[in-house]
């Protein structure tokens, strides 16, 4: 019997004040679909925030809350600017056919470090890097 494919559903929930909403979410979009590609897995992506009535026809499914994706920026005394990107994500892994909850995430993955200065434009990278660092077991 083949392996039954994953279903992957993802939402964004960003704070109040979140700076450039559409261009988050399609980096967002870009780095979960490059990341399941490379695990090279029959995989359908969908944006949604519950379980589908569908979901008994994966054998599991995946749910991925972006709440952070963007680079930051601090200055710390004496002097030093430290920047990067960070990604906050919870990942929520459900048994398909039973809809039994078999995992419960929450990562907080940086990268940058001192007189790091990072832009957006690594953003769908980070999403994609991040959701490695999670799902890494």
């Amino acid at each position: 019997m083949p392996p039954q494919p994953t279903l992957v559903i993802w939402a964004a929930q960003w704070r109040s004040d979140q700076k450039d909403v559409p261009a988050r979410e399609t980096a967002a979009w870009e780095g979960i679909q490059q990341y399941f590609i490379r695990l090279n897995c029959h995989t359908e992506i969908r944006a949604g925030t519950a379980l589908p009535g569908d979901a008994s026809a994966f054998g599991r499914v995946v749910a991925v809350t972006v709440r952070e994706l963007g680079p930051v920026l601090r200055i710390t005394l004496p002097s030093i600017l430290e920047g990067g990107t960070e990604v906050v994500v919870q990942i929520r892994v459900f048994d398909g056919r039973s809809g039994a909850q078999l995992a419960d995430l929450r990562t907080h993955w940086q990268h940058g470090g001192p007189f790091f200065v990072s832009g957006t434009g690594s953003l769908e990278r980070d999403m994609t890097e991040a959701l490695a660092a999670a799902l890494r077991q």
